[in-house]
């Protein structure tokens, strides 16, 4: 019997990164935003309640703010809340530290105002995982991060001190208490699905291509692995639209067909990984 753990992750970015990052003004774009947060994520409620699946869902403050109704039903469902910047800000040396840290601390307060709890779990909504901002999470009492992948099914611990070397071999640094769950692009609809006009990307991918890909994955984890976790990333203005909402009811009904699953959150993962892999003092 497999030993699998399933944990379907949703960046809810809404208008925020259209409005951020992206730093359009376009009603044509950030009505995908309005989209996912009025439409895409209420299917995806209301599939997780059907399928009885707790699920985790990275949402920027700046969704809360804007959204606070559908933001407080996540909540209220059960589902875990993580970090995922502001407005869709990354962390940048480019910044100052207390910038940084008041970036961090406004997002945290929104989330604990629709959860009523601070967040353990961390997603990068954009940038790099570096010493700094490590630390600022650490010093939050973040427990997890999901945004690279050094395996793609095992849960690692981060690390501190790394130094890249091109003269002798690549220096790994001190293991730190931040558990890294798996994060990579070909685990996340929006490479997929979210056509940009100009970007270069196609975007536009058969639903039946893409379940393939994901199911071919959760099976080689299932068949010639046994045991660790399958992470899926989802954004309701990408994968909130019909036919990919059939896909991942199809996607569901496979993985559980399987025996030894259970889908859960990131944050209970992290948590169990903790216990089972304590690190030395």
């Amino acid at each position: 019997m497999a030993n699998i753990k399933v944990c379907l992750s949703f960046d809810f970015d809404a208008v925020s990164i259209w409005v951020g990052p992206r730093g359009t003004r376009s009603p044509n774009l950030i009505s995908r935003g309005e989209f996912g947060a009025k439409v895409g994520a209420g299917r995806m409620l209301r599939l997780l309640a059907d399928e009885a699946i707790p699920s985790t869902w990275f949402v920027p403050g700046h969704t809360i703010d804007t959204f606070p109704e559908i933001c407080r039903e996540i909540a209220d469902a059960g589902h875990e809340v993580g970090y995922h910047g502001y407005c869709h800000e990354g962390p940048t040396s480019k910044r100052p530290l207390d910038e940084e840290r008041s970036i961090l601390l406004r997002s945290i307060e929104c989330i604990e105002r629709i959860s009523g709890r601070a967040p353990v779990g961390h997603r990068l909504p954009g940038g790099n995982l570096g010493e700094r901002w490590t630390r600022l999470l650490l010093e939050h009492g973040f427990s997890y991060d999901s945004s690279m992948a050094p395996h793609d099914f095992a849960t690692t611990y981060h690390r501190l001190g790394d130094v890249p070397r091109t003269d002798a071999a690549y220096e790994f640094g001190r293991e730190v208490d931040l558990v890294i769950l798996p994060f990579d692009w070909n685990m996340d609809d929006a490479p997929y699905f979210s056509y940009e006009p100009g970007s270069g990307r196609p975007g536009l991918r058969s639903p039946d291509e893409v379940r393939q890909i994901w199911q071919d994955e959760f099976d080689y984890l299932v068949g010639r692995v046994g045991e660790g976790v399958y992470v899926l990333t989802m954004h309701p203005q990408t994968t909130g639209k019909g036919s990919r909402m059939l896909m991942l009811e199809r996607l569901i009904a496979h993985m559980k067909s399987v025996d030894g699953i259970e889908f859960t959150t990131l944050a209970a993962v992290a948590e169990e990984f903790r216990v089972a892999n304590p690190l030395p003092d």
